[in-house]
This record gives structure tokens, sequence and C-alpha cells, in this order.
């Protein structure tokens, strides 16, 4: 069997423990979302252009695919459409990784508001443009800030990692969506979660700059 053929088994078994393992201790847990970017992104995955489009691509980056996003002085998300009802706690997680902040960036002014690695969740919330909960590989702010988009409020974010201290290393994360929609939007229920998507983006500061991202998954229990 091949090595790369024998991780992704490896990874398929040992989700399954995990799904195991959580209804043994009393916690059912679904995996709502899954994307482990193993096929062609053509037909579920589309841009979203602010301005020149950042380059997505699926490539081979160690043991198994990852989603690759180059941003040459550009700006676009890629999303995927979802349809996730609310949960009574609902867990994001996911791999990122990436070669260097944005020169000269920052993560609250407009001018030089640029991010090698941004996850987003997007609720619907009927009227206006959806609520977005981002969470960001930070430029200056301290791990665990949120801060809302400089242009919008409507799009808030928590700082995970921060600078270039762990640039070049894959990194884990796991988050409470739940929680963290209470914690930025206040006490009204959670709506339902419309999008999925990442943006590696670097107009702002006329920057090349690579993110990578792996495994990102959703969990409602």
């Amino acid at each position: 069997m091949k090595p790369k053929t024998l991780n992704r088994l490896l990874g398929g078994l040992l989700l399954c423990f995990y799904a195991t393992a959580a209804q043994a201790g009393g916690t059912h847990t679904v995996l709502v979302f899954a994307e482990r970017f193993e096929r062609d992104l053509t037909g579920r995955w589309e841009q979203l252009k602010f301005g020149r489009p950042t380059e997505y691509c699926i490539v081979d980056e160690g043991a198994s695919p990852c989603l690759k996003a180059v941003a040459n002085r550009t700006c676009s998300a890629l999303l995927t459409k979802v349809a996730i009802k609310p949960a009574t706690r609902l867990i994001a997680r996911w791999q990122w990784k990436i070669n260097h902040i944005p020169t000269n960036s920052t993560d609250r002014i407009a001018g030089s508001f640029d991010h090698t690695a941004r996850i987003i969740i997007a609720f619907d919330t009927f009227l206006g443009p959806p609520r977005t909960l981002n969470y960001i590989w930070a430029n200056q702010e301290k791990i665990g800030a949120t801060l809302p988009h400089p242009l919008s409020g409507r799009a808030q974010m928590i700082a995970l990692e921060s600078g270039n201290q762990n640039a070049g290393r894959w990194l884990a994360e796991e988050r409470d969506v739940t929680a963290d929609w209470h914690q930025l939007f206040g006490d009204k229920p959670m709506p339902e979660i419309v999008a999925v998507g990442v943006i590696t983006d670097s107009e702002n500061t006329g920057t090349q700059v690579t993110g990578y991202y792996r495994g990102i998954e959703l969990l409602a229990e």
C-alpha cells in the first residue's frame, strides 16, 4: 500500500475512533462538514473576489493534500456553501501554515489589513450581509484578541496565532464556534451556517504571501 493511501486510511480510522469515544463518554458528536482537499475544487468551492483573485490550488504537502493559497497583491476568498443548523455546541477544527505575515500589515487599519491565513464561517442573518466569524493568523494582535473588521462590525475576528514566530510550521486549531458566536455577537441564538471559507490576501500591503489549509471540519454536539 502506498504511504499516502495508508495515511489517509489511518486518518479515517482515527476519525471513527474519536466519534466512538465521544459517544462512549456520553456526548454524541456528528461530523456535519469535512473538507480534506483530496479532490478538485471545481463545483463545490468558488471565489469571492474583492480585487485581483488569489491563486488557490490543491497540492501535496507532506503526508496528505492541502489547499495552497498564493496572494500576490491580490484579495479573494474561497468559499463553499453549506446549510448547517445550529447545535448546542459546534466545534471547528483545522490545520494551517504560513510562510510569513504580509510586510507592514496590521489587524485594525483598513489600508494595511491583509492576512496570510484566515478561516471564515458565515451565518444566515436574514437582513444585510451575513455575519461572519473570522479566525485569523494575526499580524500584530496578541493571541486571543477579538476585534471587528476595520470596515464592518458584521465581521468579527479572533486571533489564534500571531506574527512570524510559528511561520513554516503546521499548527492545529480547535474552536467552540457556538461560544465564539455568543462572545462576539451577543446572546441571540446562533443562526444557520451558510458558508465556510478561507482568505489569503495581500492587496493592501502590495506583498506576496502563501498560506496552507488542511482538514477543515465542523462537528455538532
